[in-house]
């Protein structure tokens, strides 16, 4: 994807890790602006990595396909 950002994997790394696949708490944790980790959680979403945003607002860590 030439498209991909460099803290792509490092941001799956921490989602997987601390189970937490929201957008704040990828801010924080890679010290990007909102816009920067929306994308992160969008690509996640399209790998397959994260489910698409519920009604409430969550979004769940998915089993790696094997």
């Amino acid at each position: 994807d030439p498209e991909a950002d460099p803290l792509y994997d490092e941001a799956v790394a921490f989602v997987l890790e601390s189970r937490k696949a929201s957008i704040s708490s990828v801010q924080r944790k890679l010290r990007v602006g909102y816009n920067r980790a929306a994308r992160l959680i969008e690509q996640m979403e399209m790998a397959g990595v994260v489910s698409p945003m519920s009604s409430n607002g969550s979004r769940e860590i998915l089993p790696p396909h094997s």
